[in-house]
């Protein structure tokens, strides 16, 4: 007799991922989860680059001048598909990037011209996370939520049950 197998799939909807050392979720799962990539196919939909002048004239608050500044946006629309596979709590989990997805690197400068450094942001039009395990699943989003601020507009989960054969 055969046994059912079941997937459980959650689909995550206008998902910002903004860190300061990793580019993106899929180089932050890469390196801190050691996921690997299956499968990539992207295509550059638009590239845009702008300097920011250091002279440029507005009225600067004095909150606003203890605050960082951006120097220089860089920002790249991409239509994508990634496909990453790794174990999270035993389980595993495939990782799919589908869809448009944004991404922007702008340089900052501490207030007053201090040091300056990147601030990665990209913004997912839609991430499907597949597993056997939902708690996994479950885990895993609540614990990079909580490490990187992840910012998800919508979750949807999906039991999808089939027959081995």
């Amino acid at each position: 007799m055969q046994q059912p197998h079941e997937l459980v799939v959650l689909l995550l909807k206008g998902v910002i991922f903004r860190h300061t050392e990793y580019r993106s979720l899929e180089e932050y799962l890469t390196e801190k989860y050691r996921f690997r990539r299956v499968e990539e196919k992207e295509h550059v939909v638009s590239e845009d680059r702008q300097i920011i002048p250091a002279d440029h004239k507005r009225i600067v608050f004095d909150e606003e001048s203890k605050s960082p500044v951006v120097l220089e946006e860089t920002e790249e629309k991409i239509s994508t598909l990634k496909i990453y596979e790794g174990e999270y709590l035993d389980a595993r989990i495939f990782v799919y990037v589908m869809g448009d997805v944004v991404q922007r690197e702008d340089v900052v400068a501490e207030a007053g011209g201090g040091e300056q450094y990147p601030v990665y942001t990209s913004e997912y039009q839609l991430i499907k996370l597949v597993s056997s395990s939902g708690y996994a699943l479950q885990q895993l989003i609540e614990r990079l939520t909580i490490d990187l601020g992840l910012d998800i507009r919508s979750k949807e989960w999906v039991f999808h049950r089939s027959r081995e054969g």
